[in-house]
């Protein structure tokens, strides 16, 4: 099992910490950091086509990872 490598913006003296949640399956970010770090665009260049391809993604992800697990139990 990975940990989300996500360390926010708030910290900003040495040592940092990461988030430490459950990465998705293959990705260094949680559901919540992969969708945060991979939202890119704006209203004039397709935001919301492009958080529907995230938000596919990252269901698709999801999915694998509970595959993952029930064929691990």
């Amino acid at each position: 099992m990975s940990e989300c490598q996500y360390i926010g913006s708030e910290q900003t003296k040495w040592p940092f910490k990461m988030c430490g949640q459950k990465s998705l399956a293959g990705k260094s970010y949680c559901a919540e950091h992969y969708h945060q770090m991979y939202k890119k665009g704006s209203s004039n260049t397709g935001a919301k086509k492009m958080e529907k391809l995230i938000d596919k993604e990252l269901a698709a992800l999801k999915r694998q990872q509970e595959i993952e697990e029930i064929d691990n139990v």
